[in-house]
This record gives structure tokens, sequence and C-alpha cells, in this order.
């Protein structure tokens, strides 16, 4: 995949080349296409260094999927925070997206951490969390997702925390907001809802080839328990120097039955 894929296509008429422009809504998903520039997040590895050992990796564990069983719907996730759950989901939908005759959805699902926006460089005009409260009520409301240049590559991602009063991006942790001074304590994220979920998963599917979901680590929480059910196939992010053993098998017991098909190790 080349760095400048759908610069050209996705600039606004101001030639601002991270804009972000409303396309045509095309069976209840509303499109706005994003014309990535670099410099580029170090995560994305086809991005940065397509010619890579590391992209190769990425592009082995694409064919690996693809020739066991070939899921559609891939979670990606971790034992523990820090361990590239982000890197792996991210790097393996532009491995897909990258074969040029899919179209790949990735999906963040980890709402306490969102990071998926940050990495690609633009800011969501809808966020994901924001998004699947409001379908909870309004099911029929179309969901707005992010084309990222011309390439197949689709994206929802969690919006960032941000103060109610001023509206400005807060830490997770923050309890007063480093602009207006206001307490915004309590003002946590979204809840992740599994039965509208699978509802939207079921959704995408229709309008998807492949759809990577950036799931929440195994054992910060229930929350990769609520939405396991929804992915043919559970690829796990491991760090090397970093992971240990066991949290790995109390993460595999936890998910347990279901299908975990690989355990990555990245680089630290």
């Amino acid at each position: 995949m080349g760095n400048n894929s759908g610069n050209n296509s996705g600039r606004a008429a101001n030639g601002d080349a991270t804009a972000l422009v409303p396309q045509e809504e095309d069976g209840g998903i509303a499109f706005v296409r994003f014309a990535p520039s670099p410099p580029f997040d170090e995560r994305l590895v086809f991005w940065q260094q397509s010619a890579s050992e590391t992209a190769s990796s990425f592009r082995l564990l694409r064919q690996r999927l693809l020739e066991r069983g070939d899921p559609r719907t891939v979670l990606c996730t971790s034992a523990v925070r820090g361990e590239g759950t982000t890197t792996l989901a991210a790097n393996l939908a532009l491995a897909f997206a990258e074969l040029g005759k899919y179209r790949v959805l990735l999906i963040e699902a980890s709402f306490r951490r969102a990071a998926i926006a940050e990495v690609f460089g633009f800011k969501p005009p809808k966020g994901f969390a924001l998004q699947l409260a409001r379908h909870r009520g309004r099911p029929m409301e179309p969901w707005v997702v992010v084309q990222v240049g011309s390439a197949p590559l689709y994206v929802l991602a969690v919006e960032p925390r941000c103060c109610p009063h001023c509206q400005a991006v807060i830490a997770l942790e923050a309890r007063f907001c480093g602009m207006c001074g206001k307490d915004v304590a309590g003002t946590g994220t979204a809840s992740l809802d599994a039965v509208t979920f699978s509802t939207a998963i079921k959704r995408f599917r229709a309008a998807f080839d492949y759809i990577v979901v950036d799931a929440p680590p195994v054992l910060a929480s229930g929350d990769v328990n609520l939405i396991q059910d929804t992915a043919d196939a559970i690829v796990i992010a491991t760090r090397k120097g970093r992971s240990e053993a066991r949290n790995l098998r109390r993460a595999l017991n936890q998910v347990a039955p279901a299908p975990v098909a690989a355990v990555v190790l990245l680089d630290a």
C-alpha cells in the first residue's frame, strides 16, 4: 500500500489534505472521505514501512487467516493494556485493504482508550460510542463511516473524551479540565452495549467484506466477553518483553470456547 494512496481524490476544495469530505449515503451508511498526508503515525507499518519485515508479518497473518476458515469478522484484543491491540487491528485492516478487492471496516470498540482516530490522523465526524448509544433508540439512523483516501478501508473510531463544559479533549483519568478548569469527574465514556453492537455488526456484514474490531483488553473488564460472539475469530496481541505468560493464559481461558485464530508477538 503506497503512502500517497487517495490523497488527491480526498482533498477538499481548499487543498487541505486532512479534510473530511462528505460522500453519498449508501444503504443506511453515510460515508465521509479522509485524505491522509504524511507524516504518518509510526504504528501504521503499512504506510511507514510497507516493504519491512513487520509489514510482511502482517501480510502473513492475513494469509493464514484466509487459509484457516477465512473469518470475515476478526476481533483483535490482548490480555492487558499496552500490548499493541490497536497496532495489530489497524495493520491487519490495512493488510486486507491492500488486496484492493475487499471492503474492509475497522471498528474501535475500546471505549475507554480511544486511539484509532489519532493513529490515522482525523477527528471522527461522529464517534462510534455516540453512534452506538443513539442506535439503541434510533436503529434506522444512518451510520457515519470514514473512508481512508480512495482505498477500500473504512473506519469507525471512538471519539476522545471531551470536557462537557468547553469540549476540550481531556485525559481519561482527568478530574479537572485543563482548558476551563471545571470539574469533569464522573463524565466517563459510553458503555458498550452488546445487543446494539451485535445488531450493528449484522448490518456491517452486509456492507463490508471484512470487519476488524479493535477491542478492549480481556482482563481489564468483561467488555470483550460481551461482544466476542459477533466475531468469527479472535487474534490476541502480545508485546515482546512486556507480556506475561500467566496473563495470556488467563485471557485465553476467559474468552474460551471462542475460536482464537492466532497469538501475535509485536516488537517492543
